[in-house]
């Protein structure tokens, strides 16, 4: 058994450094975005499939899952999380870099794995820097402020969309990669571990241990009907996310528009007239910036809305229509892309933006309703393990995509059934989240008398 981690909380919340770490989170969702909205389109028309991309997404997602908690004990027990930050990011900021350097489908795959294995590996090191920049009365906060500014990041990459017509995807890589380094420079600065006050080296027993308790807790999953449905419905949910925001972008272009040119300068023709909510939409470039700003201001409105009404209703009901709404809208998306601009992105932002925000807002909350108080921190290892390996729609949409591409020739028709089958899991997920039973909350009747 290791010896427990002598920590320090922090009396006053530390506006300067608050700030920098805040600042930190646009800059990692500048990542995420470049994923969704540039690489992704640029990879599956540059070497001609999109299984690839979801396989090398899926395999650095499962890696990161399953070295949770050993980043989670490096971060406790050495005292040393900010080194850790920055080694992570900026091996992630490299490999951003590298993407569009070369022709190489091997060489691009390899830097988009290694850069999103470290971008998961840093979110470890970022969020356990949180107690020692904000004390207990604003964590929530300043963690609130992250998540919702986070979506700057995103809107800064929408604005950068004409970069690749104009300079090449090759630049617009590098750029990006300069950005995220420009944001994160003053949490490498400014944020320092103040929380470990003596620091112990991490040994192979001591993980071991951690990662026997994360086996136990697996294993007794069957005692806990609620929690089992609960992980086994957020995974598939969760599983149709991170599938769509992957190909959030390339869908939407793919479906839309056909390229005409090359994959490093491409030149995109519109499958019909684009009209929607009185705009003419001529370019790629410009039907992702007016679907990504849509979702993202929305997906913000809605968290903050559904988090009161997580509070107000109950976080289960809340993350049962979520899934209905994202079922809904998937469905509605399929239906109408490559049809009708205006209802599409009805569908996606406004149906798909209320699931995307009500499953990530109620999920952690729910979480927290069923898991025991004094075990909550095996849970929470738990809990993100499976939103970790939440990968086989990646993969099983991309490899569809190709499929139906090649044996028809009609890249519409592959999109579209790809979407069409994530309602498979997403409704397999609401199914079992209609078995959670949450437990009474039983008064004790001595404590009123």
């Amino acid at each position: 058994m290791a010896d427990p981690v002598k920590v320090a909380r922090l009396e006053t919340t530390l506006k300067g450094a608050s700030a920098a770490w805040i600042l930190y989170d646009v800059a990692n969702t500048v990542y995420a975005a470049v994923l969704t909205y540039i690489f992704t389109p640029f990879a599956g028309e540059k070497f001609g499939t999109r299984g690839a991309i979801g396989l090398v997404s899926g395999a650095a997602m499962v890696l990161s899952a399953f070295s949770l908690d050993v980043f989670a004990n490096l971060a406790d027990r050495t005292g040393r999380a900010r080194i850790y930050l920055v080694l992570s990011t900026l091996i992630c900021i490299g490999g951003l870099a590298c993407f569009g350097a070369t022709d190489s489908q091997f060489v691009t795959m390899a830097a988009f794995f290694t850069a999103t294995l470290c971008y998961n590996t840093a979110l470890v090191f970022y969020n356990s820097l949180l107690p020692s920049v904000a004390d207990d009365r604003h964590q929530g906060l300043v963690s609130g402020l992250g998540v919702g500014l986070g979506y700057i990041g995103t809107l800064i990459i929408v604005l950068l969309l004409d970069l690749p017509g104009k300079y090449g995807y090759g630049m617009t890589f590098a750029i990006a990669a300069g950005i995220f380094l420009l944001l994160a420079m003053p949490c490498f600065l400014f944020v320092r571990e103040r929380r470990v006050l003596e620091r112990q080296p991490v040994t192979w027993p001591l993980i071991r241990a951690q990662m026997g308790t994360l086996l136990r807790t697996i294993k007794g999953l069957p005692q806990d009907r609620a929690m089992m449905w609960f992980l086994l419905g957020n995974f598939f949910c969760v599983d149709v996310l991170n599938t769509a925001i992957l190909y959030f972008g390339d869908f939407t272009v793919s479906t839309f528009f056909k390229n005409t040119g090359s994959a490093d300068h491409p030149v995109w023709q519109s499958r019909m007239p684009l009209e929607a909510f009185g705009l003419h939409i001529e370019t790629a470039s410009g039907i992702l910036k007016l679907a990504g700003t849509s979702l993202n201001v929305l997906a913000l409105i809605f968290g903050v809305l559904l988090g009161f009404t997580c509070d107000r209703f109950g976080a289960l009901k809340v993350l049962r229509l979520s899934a209905l709404f994202l079922v809904l809208g998937l469905l509605g998306t399929a239906a109408f892309a490559g049809v009708d601009l205006g209802f599409y992105l009805l569908m996606i932002c406004g149906f798909g933006g209320l699931g995307l925000a009500g499953i990530w807002t109620a999920g952690r909350k729910l979480l927290i309703e069923l898991a025991p108080r004094e075990r909550l921190a095996q849970y929470f290892s738990l809990y993100g393990l499976t939103t970790k390996v939440s990968i086989i729609g990646s993969a099983v949409f991309g490899t569809i995509v190709d499929q139906v591409t090649r044996a028809t020739g009609n890249d519409l028709a592959a999109w579209k059934a790809a979407l069409y089958f994530q309602a498979v899991p997403l409704t397999l997920g609401l199914c079992f989240l209609m078995l959670v039973r949450k437990p009474k909350v039983i008064t004790d009747e001595l404590s009123t008398t």
